[in-house]
């Protein structure tokens, strides 16, 4: 009777491993999707985009959010750094310390310092430092990966989007379509158009790792006639603007069907959309 109690037990233990097996794995996996989540929450966002930045000798502009850390990862150990007070700078995993793994947060919610990076080789990296809302459509970057420009020809020959030229993407923007190695966005934004019965809002945001692209939609909703000249156009001091299209120069009064054209603008990665000076001015009557 004995044996026959442990046969049987024996039996539904072999018939029960599978879904012992089985629900193990559920649990490993529904752990590491709550980690996932975790980390996305608590950085502000639910998927970390990054971006290269190549050093010289130049300064370097990035941006980051207010509101959480942003990672800044060097090539080597970061020894000195300079005129920071804006920012809580730290190594970004406080049990480890890694000083080439840094995590800066903003002290305020805007602003911009010149920081400067002393590598343990002896390599400066000179950043200006942009604080940003964190709800800002171009502000993807929750990591930046700087290395020295020695390595840029070897790395943009494989970076994805790199080959495509900014006249390139403006005929995709044109025809609205995707770009590869390009994020593209639909989304609202509205921007101040200066002009009283002149709406402005993001429509579209194209960002990569050459450029960003911007849809803007006008609309003229006063009596007036208004001009826009695309030429005189300008994006942030200084202008970071490269390459701007509309798609009708003239908008007609408010009854007219003709009172509404799409602005599109090519800008280096650093731009922000509510930089814009719109050039519009109204048509005066002969």
């Amino acid at each position: 009777m004995k044996d026959k109690f442990y046969t049987l037990l024996k039996e539904v233990g072999s018939f029960l491993k599978p879904f012992a097996v089985l629900l193990c794995k559920l649990i490993t996996v529904g752990f590491a999707v709550l980690i996932y989540f975790l980390i996305g929450y608590f950085f502000g966002t639910n998927t970390c985009y990054a971006r290269t930045v190549y050093y010289g000798s130049e300064v370097e502009t990035v941006t980051i959010s207010y509101g959480g850390p942003t990672i800044f990862r060097f090539n080597e150990d970061v020894k000195t750094i300079s005129q920071a007070a804006k920012f809580s700078i730290k190594p970004a995993d406080g049990q480890d310390p890694n000083y080439s793994v840094l995590a800066v947060t903003p002290r305020f919610t805007q602003g911009k310092a010149e920081v400067s990076f002393i590598l343990a080789d002896g390599a400066v990296v000179n950043t200006k430092i942009v604080i940003v809302p964190k709800a800002l459509p171009e502000k993807t970057d929750s990591f930046y990966d700087f290395q020295p420009k020695e390595r840029l020809i070897d790395s943009s020959v494989n970076s994805e989007g790199s080959d495509v030229s900014d006249l390139e993407l403006m005929k995709s923007m044109i025809r609205w379509d995707n770009v590869v190695g390009y994020k593209v966005r639909n989304l609202i934004r509205t921007v101040n158009t200066g002009v009283d019965g002149l709406s402005a809002k993001l429509v579209r945001v194209y960002t990569g790792p050459k450029y960003n692209g911007y849809v803007f939609k006008i609309r003229n909703e006063s009596r007036k006639e208004y001009a826009i000249d695309v030429k005189s156009l300008t994006l942030g001091v200084p202008n970071v603007a490269l390459l701007s299209q509309v798609d009708r120069k003239i908008l007609e009064s408010r009854k007219s069907k003709e009172n509404t054209t799409f602005l599109r603008i090519i800008a280096k990665p650093t731009s922000v959309y509510y930089n814009i000076a719109l050039p519009i001015a109204p048509i005066q009557n002969q």
